[in-house]
């Protein structure tokens, strides 16, 4: 058992509020994938806050680090190595929790291959944004409006734009204080190329999300977090 799952199941030192944190996740770990703070808070009867300064007291930085290792850690002490992979003599449940630990992995491995100088960067950008944009095309267009989503709940105004002609006509007059999001797994669409290159032309930071780090695209932004 790992340190972190073995403080988890001794709660050596866990206010009472931290006890059921921590038996609720121990007990409960597979519907945590896809659980925000606000629902996990809701279920165990504490608060938002109070599940951060878990995942805190868990030695992370914030409740999505602690998530993504914890996850991993549990699901792979439900199985051995060799049962990680789907064989086809597998379960139903059985195939979910593979699933699962295939996600949470390429979570953590995600989260690991981060820069963080430019996470720090993008950052910055954004808590200063008067406005952010958003620039995709095709599937990345889905990417773009569940990010866009959360911008607006935790209070910034955002735009996504469904019409290639609108994001051009908000990257040639963009608003003030904007900042350009361009989600791109390739980096050389070159039409988002085109926006990335106005927009840096006007001054406005440019953040581009993309599976390039070294593409056209990303030369032209200001930070490139890569997935």
């Amino acid at each position: 058992m790992s340190s972190l799952l073995r403080r988890m199941s001794e709660k050596d030192g866990f206010s009472d509020t931290e006890r059921a944190i921590a038996a609720y996740l121990l007990d409960n770990y597979r519907e945590l994938s896809v659980m925000s703070t606000r629902e996990l808070a809701r279920r165990t009867y504490t608060s938002s806050a109070a599940i951060v300064r878990f995942s805190q007291k868990m030695g992370f930085e914030g409740y999505l680090e602690f998530k993504v290792k914890f996850l991993a850690e549990m699901l792979q002490s439900r199985s051995g190595p060799k049962e990680r992979f789907i064989t086809g003599r597998e379960t139903v449940p059985e195939v979910m929790e593979k699933v699962l630990l295939m996600g949470s992995n390429a979570l953590q491995e995600t989260h690991e291959g981060l820069d963080q100088a430019d996470v720090n960067r993008a950052l910055h950008h954004l808590r200063h944004a008067g406005h952010i944009g958003f620039y995709a095309m095709g599937d990345n267009m889905n990417l773009a409006r569940i990010a866009a989503s959360n911008f607006i709940m935790v209070g910034k105004y955002v735009s996504v734009h469904d019409s290639l002609s609108l994001q051009f006509l908000e990257a040639y007059a963009p608003p003030k204080e904007h900042v350009g999001m361009i989600l791109s797994r390739t980096g050389e669409n070159h039409l988002l190329k085109k926006i990335a290159g106005r927009l840096s032309d006007n001054g406005n930071p440019v953040i581009c999300i993309t599976a390039a780090p070294k593409s056209t695209l990303a030369g032209l932004a200001s930070t490139v977090p890569t997935w």
